[in-house]
């Protein structure tokens, strides 16, 4: 590299960069708002207080002051690959617009609708964009230890001033080394993946099930960073930095809870002297909605595959018939669920705490995989310490002509239990390579297949979810 292309890349990253404004005017301009907010609230509780006092003393001190925005402190980052993304250039097509972006993050320091701790003194422009009918900017102020993310979204086109004043706006959001952030706004449905510089970015739209989740990735055009449309959000990211694989998951962010209404498939009607039909309906909907989300091609609208008892609730089994397909175990009533992704404490950030009993406790699943035509091999969920987690407890549905279920390794077997009521659960850990071999009453093998899942971490349909920064 020349000395004149270094001072050019120099100056390009130098360019999203705001210097540090005068403390003191600094120090002015938020005493301002907190004497404006002070006094708003002030005002509010007067109003308050007097229409409490006009209606009567029996609703003196039911009102008080609404709510104040606080100034934004950031979060702590210990990660040297957050601060790898913090400081990566700009992307998108609008960041070299200098211009733009010196008069967008001027404003955002004068206005009241967001209101940035002084500690976090340096604001740094990850993203600039109007290249897919909507004005994009992401923003992260941080100090040496600590960091926030601003969002904001308008029409494409919009300056500065209308973009601070009037545009959808997120602030306070945390850094992490992948960011992956909904940026929509009216009919502009918009997602937005930001990795540190020099990462490798791919995304696969159409994963297959062939014993284990297949992916063809397709690098995202950026290399590093990736807009997708709403309605194309369904498959998985993956991210590479340095040769190894950081992060892997799906395209569409999601907090485990599925809260889908079911929908009565075609010529499905409502079976009354059946008492499992709430929780068969609500493992329907999950389903569906967790295939989606994988982007599994393929697979058939989901049947009830065995229906019982687990754990005290009432449990079902729905997959579709035959080889390859992927499987939801709902434990509980309810169109609602939570969704075990990891065995007991390794559960992930966005997985949801569980009520362990009473009106609120929602249901409880799983994921899983036939291993062969006619065996379905799932593990059997729980709530462990307040979340939900995946058990050494295995399900496994053979044909009905089965008797027992063996766990066999190198022809011995390791685990077995008896068939009973179309369904064997005996305990084997988690991520044993074994082969299930379900058996008749003649000792004649009716089915076979080779359990394949991992031993460790979250998965869906046995596919890892990878965050390893």
């Amino acid at each position: 590299m020349s000395v004149d292309e270094l001072r050019a890349g120099l100056a390009r990253i130098a360019a999203t960069v705001v210097p540090d404004e005068d403390p003191y005017g600094r120090v002015l301009r938020h005493a301002r708002r907190r004497r404006r907010r002070r006094l708003a609230s002030i005002g509010g509780a007067l109003v308050a207080v007097l229409a409490a006092t006009l209606a009567g003393p029996g609703l003196l001190g039911t009102a008080g002051p609404g709510p104040t925005a606080d100034d934004i402190h950031g979060h702590p980052v210990d990660s040297a690959w957050t601060w790898r993304l913090v400081t990566s250039p700009a992307r998108g097509n609008l960041a070299g617009d200098t211009r733009f972006l010196a008069e967008l993050t001027r404003l955002l320091r004068d206005t009241d609708r967001v209101s940035v701790g002084p500690e976090l003194s340096t604001v740094k422009v990850l993203w600039a964009d109007d290249s897919t009918g909507l004005r994009s900017v992401v923003l992260a102020y941080h100090s040496d230890t600590a960091a926030a993310l601003v969002s904001l979204r308008a029409a494409a086109g919009t300056p500065p001033g209308e973009l601070v004043r009037g545009g959808t706006m997120e602030a306070n959001l945390p850094a992490e080394p992948f960011v992956a952030l909904d940026v929509s706004h009216d009919g502009h449905r918009r997602l937005l993946g930001l990795a540190p510089a020099g990462c490798t970015l791919s995304y696969d739209r159409f994963g297959s099930l062939s014993g284990a989740v297949h992916r063809r990735w397709q690098p995202a055009p950026g290399g590093d960073h990736l807009m997708v449309e709403h309605t194309l959000a369904r498959g998985w990211w993956r991210v590479e930095c340095d040769g190894r694989l950081r992060q892997a998951g799906p395209l569409q962010p999601h907090g485990w809870r599925v809260d889908t209404a079911w929908r009565r498939p075609p010529g499905v009607r409502p079976d009354p002297t059946r008492t499992d039909w709430p929780t068969a309906r609500g493992a329907d909907a999950t389903y569906r909605e967790l295939v989606d989300l994988s982007a599994l091609v393929g697979a058939s609208p989901p049947q009830v595959r065995w229906s019982g008892r687990l754990n005290g609730d009432e449990a079902v089994l729905v997959g579709a018939p035959g080889r390859d397909s992927p499987l939801v175990l709902q434990v509980g009533a309810g169109g609602g669920a939570l969704v075990a992704l990891a065995p007991a404490g390794q559960a992930g950030p966005d997985t949801p705490r569980a009520h362990q009993s009473g009106p609120g406790r929602l249901p409880v699943v799983a994921t899983g995989a036939t291993v062969a035509y006619d065996v379905a091999a799932v593990r059997v969920p729980a709530v462990v310490g307040g979340y939900p987690a995946l058990t050494d407890r295995l399900l496994v549905v053979p044909r009905p002509t089965a008797v027992r279920v063996e766990a066999v390794v190198d022809g011995r077997v390791r685990a077995t239990g008896p068939v009973r009521d179309g369904a064997a659960v005996f305990s084997l850990p988690l991520g044993a390579r074994v082969t299930l071999r379900a058996v008749d009453a003649t000792g004649a093998v009716v089915g076979s297949g080779v359990l394949r899942e991992p031993a460790r971490g979250e998965r869906l349909f046995n596919e890892p979810l990878v965050r390893d920064w």
